[in-house]
């Protein structure tokens, strides 16, 4: 600790009786001895041993010097009192790190009004660095101010949400915006506060920044982490995901995706087929609660119906309901995962009308010839709507007859096995389709006679035309005597 730093509350105590000093020497001097203070209070023994008179004076210096622009100016803040109130905030933040004394002591000196009035009037500023230099360091200030204290984090969030929220991310700065991630993530430790942002209107539009920060950056671990918490809840889907825009909902979907690939413990939900929208639906101890799942295969259910007359390039490029068959797409890639996880996610086995119409889906689009051979050079995801849609289907017809003869019994009588069984060939727009539709046919034929059965009653009907793909192998497949002979040919150029 250096003798700069011991002689703090003198110095603080000089300042408090020139606050009303507004000359430009004034100002750099204080604005010197914070930029000491700021490097002294990165050190424990420093922060320890500030006193509450301290901070209060800290607190009552930046709420003097707070930059805002004059309404009736377009002018920019004098550059002398962001500098000075940077490094004042600069201070505050140190001072609260991993100190819950200082923490306290911050909150009730009126800091988080001040950080309230730095937001508001400088996000509406012209952005320049120095600005936003200083935005950052006040939710920064924010965020190691709630820093596992619940009295502070209730102080701020009364006093911040929802407007200083939306300011900072509407500022459209990314550090900024990623900061205010760290400070909304800690918030909602708190169930009010992750309740509020999911009902109240303002709070849908904090969540949509948010998934534009998800979709723009990835890397954005809080803003991820954010949306990860709000999915482990039955009231994200009731009260926010509908009105979310179609872009917004395929990010939701990815990330959703991504929570039950690794979610792995038991569901506390009903084993009721439907899984009720109640109590029982909703509770689950690890990741996405069941009813979440089923409330989405409703509404793939749903949007199935009209996907399929949306699926020709053309269409997809000129249709107002562009992305529907993209956002049916990508439902069925999350229940196609979902289905998988049976320990977690039984009650969606006994859902047969997502069988139904996943087999009838299937069908309709083997009818539409949605498979035609595109080049192989371009990226099918971003020229074909419907790319890989028959592989997830029979995918998830795969894993809802895993070890569960009601849906085996049903596919069959649905004429779906003979539909399945079409499938185990390459398609350049499914890949992995045949190893799917294998091991479909595996799980609907385990301990399960009928089917067997029934496969073993097929007869032959010829080989099914070569593709171009094995063509340019030189390969095809010719029958002699109602057996498959493979030959070689001369590859296609």
């Amino acid at each position: 600790m250096t003798e700069e730093f011991k002689n703090l509350s003198i110095k603080l105590i000089e300042f408090e009786k020139l606050n009303t000093n507004s000359s430009s020497e004034y100002k750099r001097k204080v604005t010197d001895v914070l930029k000491q203070v700021v490097n002294e209070l990165k050190d424990e023994e420093c922060r320890n041993a500030l006193i509450s008179d301290d901070i209060s004076r800290l607190c009552k210096l930046l709420q003097t010097f707070i930059p805002v622009p004059l309404e009736s100016s377009s002018a920019l803040p004098d550059d002398r009192d962001i500098n000075l109130c940077t490094e004042c905030v600069r201070c505050l933040r140190n001072a609260c790190v991993q100190n819950v004394q200082n923490q306290n002591w911050i909150g009730q000196s009126g800091a988080v009004g001040s950080i309230k009035d730095l937001i508001a009037g400088l996000c509406s500023s012209e952005s320049q660095e120095s600005i936003s230099v200083l935005i950052r360091c006040a939710v920064q200030l924010a965020g190691n101010l709630v820093s596992g204290n619940t009295n502070t984090r209730t102080l701020l969030w009364r006093e911040l949400f929802p407007q200083s929220f939306l300011s900072v991310f509407n500022y459209e700065d990314t550090k900024a915006s990623t900061y205010c991630c760290m400070l909304l993530h800690e918030c909602l430790d708190d169930e009010l506060h992750l309740q509020q942002l999911i009902k109240q209107p303002e709070g849908q539009q904090i969540i949509e920044a948010v998934l534009r920060l998800c979709e723009e950056e990835m890397q954005h671990d809080f803003s991820l982490q954010i949306m990860q918490k709000l999915l482990t809840t039955c009231e994200f889907m009731l009260s926010a995901y509908d009105n979310l825009p179609v872009t917004a909902k395929l990010t939701v979907l990815d990330i959703l995706a991504a929570v039950i690939s690794q979610s792995d413990g038991p569901s506390c939900a009903s084993n009721s087929p439907t899984v009720p929208m109640g109590e029982e639906g909703c509770k689950n101890n690890v990741g996405v609660p069941v009813f979440t799942i089923a409330y989405l295969a409703e509404q793939f259910e749903d949007l199935a119906k009209g996907a399929m007359a949306l699926v020709t390039e053309e269409q997809s490029r000129h249709s107002t309901e562009q992305m529907i068959p993209v956002l049916t797409l990508r439902l069925l890639k999350v229940l196609g995962i979902a289905a998988s996880n049976h320990e977690v996610y039984k009650p969606l086995q006994d859902r047969e009308s997502l069988l139904q119409t996943t087999l009838e889906l299937l069908e309709r689009a083997n009818l539409s010839g949605s498979s035609k051979q595109v080049p192989s050079t371009l990226n099918h995801e971003e020229t074909s709507p419907v790319y890989g849609l028959k592989r997830d289907l029979v995918r998830l017809i795969g894993n809802m007859c895993y070890k569960h003869k009601p849906n085996q019994h049903k596919v069959r009588e649905l004429q779906g096995i003979p539909l399945i069984l079409e499938h185990c060939k390459i398609d350049d727009q499914n890949p992995f389709i045949s190893q799917w539709a294998i091991l479909t046919i595996r799980n609907l034929c385990a301990d399960n006679q009928e089917n067997q059965a029934f496969i073993a009653g097929m007869t032959t009907q010829g080989a099914a035309p070569s593709t171009d793909f094995l063509r340019e192998m030189g390969v095809e497949v010719e029958m002699r005597d109602g057996i498959p002979y493979v030959k070689t040919t001369a590859k296609k150029k």
